[in-house]
C-alpha cells in the first residue's frame, strides 16, 4: 500500500516538474502608435498609425535567443496607392513587403535573434515604385512579436 502510494506521489511530482519545464510561448504586441515615429504619420487614439512614404517606427523589445516571428497586420489607405513596408531587426533588414489592398492584411517576416536581450525592430515606409511620390498612407494596425 506504501508503495503505491509513493509510486502515485512520485508520478504526480514528476507530472508537475515535466509542466514547469515546458518553454511558453512569448508573444508581444505593439500599438504602432506608440511606437518612436519620425517622418509624415498620423497616430490614431486606439493604437493605430497612419504611415506616408519614408516614414519610420521603431522600438525596441526583449527577445530570447532563437527564432523570431515578426507580423504586420497593414493596410493601404487607398488601393491605386501602393507602398512598402520594409522590416529591421536588430540593425538588420529582414525583407519588404508590398501593401495595396486596404483590407488589414498580416504580413509575417522572420529572423533570428542571436542572443537573449534587447533589440530595435524598425518599420520603414517606402513609395512603391521607388521614387515615386505616393499620395496614400499605410495604415498599420498591430506589430505582434512571437517567439517558440
Amino acid at each position: 500500500m506504501m508503495l503505491s502510494k509513493a509510486r502515485c506521489i512520485l508520478f504526480t511530482a514528476a507530472c508537475f516538474m515535466s509542466a514547469c519545464t515546458q518553454p511558453v510561448p512569448g508573444v508581444l504586441t505593439l500599438a504602432p502608435a506608440g511606437m518612436r515615429i519620425s517622418g509624415t504619420n498620423t497616430p490614431r487614439p486606439d493604437g493605430t498609425l497612419a504611415m506616408a512614404a519614408d516614414c519610420i517606427a521603431e522600438s525596441e523589445v526583449y527577445v530570447d535567443a532563437g527564432t523570431v516571428t515578426i507580423t504586420v497586420t497593414a493596410s493601404a489607405s487607398m488601393p491605386d496607392h501602393a507602398l512598402t513596408l520594409e522590416l529591421w531587426f536588430a540593425g538588420t533588414s529582414v525583407g519588404s513587403r508590398r501593401v495595396q489592398s486596404t483590407d488589414p492584411t498580416a504580413l509575417a517576416f522572420h529572423s533570428r535573434a542571436s542572443a537573449s536581450g534587447p533589440v530595435a525592430i524598425r518599420l520603414v515606409v517606402h513609395a512603391d515604385p521607388p521614387g515615386s511620390t505616393a499620395a496614400g498612407m499605410l495604415e498599420v494596425e498591430k506589430v505582434v512579436i512571437t517567439e517558440p
